[in-house]
């Protein structure tokens, strides 16, 4: 599962920076420009908080098909547990709870897990 959540990683990365960029410029002309850092701290919230509440998933999740679910009842997890995870990604320097421990501490501090999903059949 290390490998996936590293392509999730770096996926959701690539569609959080072009999002974000196409949004800034959208924006320009509205937004003032030292406001950018308060900006991008909340898309980067806003997307992870909405594709794992609605879905489980975010786009990187999806192309890996693994998905978030609640360690108890391994289902959709609820939006308060989102919310907590969501919130833990802000910090900084949270990754490295990676070289302690196979989850990270977004996953301990929400009582979530990652997962592998089933393919999607066209």
């Amino acid at each position: 599962m290390f490998y996936e959540r590293i392509l999730n990683f770096a996926i959701d990365s690539v569609v959080f920076f072009l999002g974000t960029v196409l949004l800034i410029w959208m924006t320009q002309n509205w937004v003032d420009p030292s406001q950018a850092k308060l900006a991008f701290v909340l898309i980067y919230f806003v997307y992870y908080f909405s594709f794992e509440a609605i879905y489980g998933q975010t786009v990187g999740k999806m192309i890996t098909q693994t998905k978030v679910v609640s360690v108890s009842t391994l289902e959709k997890a609820g939006v308060w547990s989102i919310l907590i995870r969501t919130l833990t990604r802000i910090f900084p320097l949270y990754f490295i709870s990676y070289f302690m421990t196979e989850k990270g501490l977004h996953d301990h501090l929400s009582n979530t897990i990652l997962i592998k999903t089933k393919p999607i059949k066209l």
